[in-house]
């Protein structure tokens, strides 16, 4: 969701160390009282830099689905991307070393307060920043490439938004047809766009992420 607010640690030396003391000012600053740790797998998940960090004993009541104390008045749970499920007041979410993809779970969840992303890779981190231009705690990285759609274009999508389901995306064919001719028309104009950055846009304004997949599978097909 799009209003939510986005930070990003990224990859360092020190990541873990100043995600967790972004953690506690976001959650004391927010009035936070849940943070969620989504992390690729639990299995072994207590050996890893994170797990460590934390230290034994606090990673292995994570890991059997205990939550603990981060600090008075804020818990952390533990979940992966197969056990995440968007529910109301989750709080805080943590994206730690997954993917793009499992992140997309966190961006459509519509019970947070606030989302941290701590990217494995510097390829993750960009397009991550490229599609919600997050906060930065710490040492910064290369800037995200800037939104490349014309305004014409933004147009064309603000008004395609405003037309279909969003609830469904383009599922029904009736709202696929209009974005099809949206692109069309837009190709017929001379204006040209970048089917990622439609994708992205769409993410940022109330999109699903899977159904902003499709529109960007859709812009693909008609731009070429």
């Amino acid at each position: 969701m799009a209003s939510i607010d986005r930070y990003i640690v990224e990859r360092n030396a020190t990541q873990v160390r100043t995600a967790f003391a972004g953690i506690v000012k976001l959650a004391k600053e927010k009035g936070i009282t849940r943070v969620t740790l989504i992390v690729p797998k639990k299995g072994g998940w207590e050996h890893t830099i994170v797990g460590e960090f934390l230290g034994a004993a606090v990673a292995k009541a994570l890991t059997k689905g205990q939550s603990v104390a981060l600090v008075e008045g804020i818990t952390m749970v533990l979940e992966s991307p197969q056990t995440f499920r968007p529910t109301a007041a989750q709080g805080l979410l943590v994206g730690v070393h997954i993917s793009t993809k499992d992140m997309a779970k966190l961006d459509d969840a519509w019970g947070a307060q606030a989302i941290l992303f701590l990217p494995w890779s510097d390829i993750e981190s960009q397009e991550w920043k490229a599609t919600w231009h997050p906060t930065t705690f710490g040492q910064k990285g290369p800037e995200a490439p800037a939104n490349t759609l014309s305004e014409p274009v933004q147009d064309a999508l603000v008004r395609l938004t405003e037309s279909i389901n969003l609830g469904t995306g383009l599922n029904h064919p009736s709202d696929k047809k209009h974005a099809e001719r949206t692109f069309d028309k837009l190709r017929s104009e001379g204006h040209s766009f970048d089917p990622i950055e439609v994708r992205r846009w769409a993410q940022r304004n109330n999109w699903s992420s899977n159904a902003a997949a499709d529109l960007e599978a859709v812009a693909r097909r008609r731009a070429n």
